[in-house]
């Protein structure tokens, strides 16, 4: 990535880890790593089209004053986009938001207004959003509720997020994703319907949410679901046709807690609890999938947040949410599921670097050095060359992990698709160079 100047600016080109592949049908399940985003979610994106959004439209004046309703990660998201844009920023929150997320908008210069007193763990959403809304009408025009379940913008923040799955993968057959707000599973499939990309949905809930019907209860995960008295908001309105019936899963907080749970333990991945939800689905239908389907996964959520709850045994036995045979269930199909694991072009390039600089037995014994020392790293380690040369020609580390993947009798098939991609790109680049020429020397004619 080049230098940037804002933190939104590393929004975007999240990593997609291949989690599991099904050993008699072949289907693929990939997780987009949204927990690689700054403030570690998915919901940055939206955050800053709504601001956006509400700069365009004139909601939103120099120097203003954001109030939203949020369980945390929207927070967080508008905190940063506050910060950069010169906004104040005033978070509505109950105290079932998870404390490191309270901490950390306090600590980006959110004020924080409670809608209950502190002991009070219930989830608030409807009280918070009244007291949202009334805040910024009280205030007047220099305030704004951008109100993220009634607000398009919250879904039109993930097309770039189709965007960026549509150039990492021929095809997405299955979207699987969290259901809150729906604007990042709505969102990001009505980005790649754009792009003439149209996969099976798979909306998940916690059991106690009713955007899929009820019975309504409480449940503990977080920024997920629409409790009792909650209004599903405008995109799960408009959109929640296009999941089907069959493919509107509840996941209760036992299976999504043991699934965030389990990634952690057996791949040192920490998601959320929500994120866990969306695996578990996915993970444990793989097998019902048409064969070679490729299942993409959004982890809209990182697990640091939840290290003192759904990371924490005694939080977890406290509320009868601990389940290790549910766990040992799960760590077994990811094992049966198992991706056959290969070197990636980083780990190569250290390698290089520690034979090449910190000699081994083999050539301390034979006292190489300098030249001698790096020819012989070049021995060890000839993907490295390949590597250095691939880089040399601009290829991203992603491109080379496929080059280096296809194994000897694709190499040259996958870097023939890249070369007609580039060329295309520059096609394309030409043709605008032709047309700024064009456009100036009409300028220059029109001025004299």
């Amino acid at each position: 990535m080049s230098v940037v100047t804002r933190v939104t600016d590393l929004i975007g080109r999240t990593p997609l880890l291949e989690l599991a592949v099904h050993p008699r049908t072949g289907t693929k399940l990939f997780l987009k790593l949204e927990t690689m985003n700054p403030t570690g979610a998915a919901k940055i994106r939206m955050a800053r089209a709504m601001v956006l959004d509400a700069e365009r439209r004139d909601l939103l004046p120099p120097g203003g004053h954001i109030i939203e309703s949020t369980s945390g990660n929207t927070g967080l998201g508008l905190a940063v986009v506050a910060c950069e844009r010169g906004y104040r920023f005033t978070a509505v929150v109950d105290h079932h938001a998870c404390t490191a997320k309270l901490n950390a908008m306090k600590a980006m210069g959110t004020e924080l207004v409670f809608v209950a007193e502190d002991g009070d763990g219930n989830l608030a959403t409807s009280a918070r959003e009244e007291l949202a809304a009334e805040l910024a009408a009280a205030e007047g025009p220099t305030a704004h509720f951008p109100a993220q379940h009634d607000n398009l913008a919250n879904g039109i923040g993930y097309h770039a997020l189709a965007e960026e799955l549509a150039d990492d993968l021929e095809r997405i057959d299955i979207l699987v994703g969290a259901v809150g707000t729906g604007g990042s599973l709505f969102g990001t499939a009505e980005g790649l319907r754009t792009l003439g990309r149209e996969p099976r949905l798979i909306g998940v809930e916690p059991e106690g949410s009713i955007a899929f019907g009820g019975p309504a209860h409480d449940y503990w995960q977080s920024g997920t679901g629409t409790p009792l008295g909650a209004d599903p908001g405008i995109q799960v309105d408009r959109d929640l046709h296009l999941i089907e019936e069959r493919d509107r899963v509840k996941v209760s907080d036992v299976d999504a807690f043991a699934a965030a749970r389990v990634l952690g333990a057996e791949l040192g991945l920490l998601i959320g609890g929500s994120s866990g939800s969306s695996v578990y689905a996915a993970l444990t239908r793989l097998a019902d999938f048409p064969e070679r389907s490729t299942v993409v996964v959004v982890i809209n959520d990182d697990g640091e947040k939840y290290l003192d709850t759904v990371f924490d045994d005694g939080w977890m036995g406290d509320r009868d949410l601990l389940d290790q045979a549910k766990e040992a269930e799960i760590a077994a199909l990811l094992r049966e599921y198992a991706v056959q694991h290969r070197t990636g072009p980083a780990d190569y390039l250290v390698l290089h670097h520690l034979y090449s600089t910190l000699p081994d037995a083999h050539a301390t014994a034979l006292g190489l050095t300098g030249p001698e020392l790096r020819a012989y790293a070049d021995q060890q380690v000839p993907e490295a060359k390949l590597i250095h040369m691939l880089r040399m020609a601009d290829l991203t580390m992603d491109e080379i992990g496929e080059v280096l993947a296809a194994g000897a009798a694709d190499t040259v098939a996958v870097l023939e698709r890249r070369l007609r991609q580039r060329e295309e790109r520059v096609a394309v680049l030409a043709q605008l160079i032709t047309e700024m020429k064009v456009g100036r020397l009409l300028d220059e004619v029109t001025a004299k």
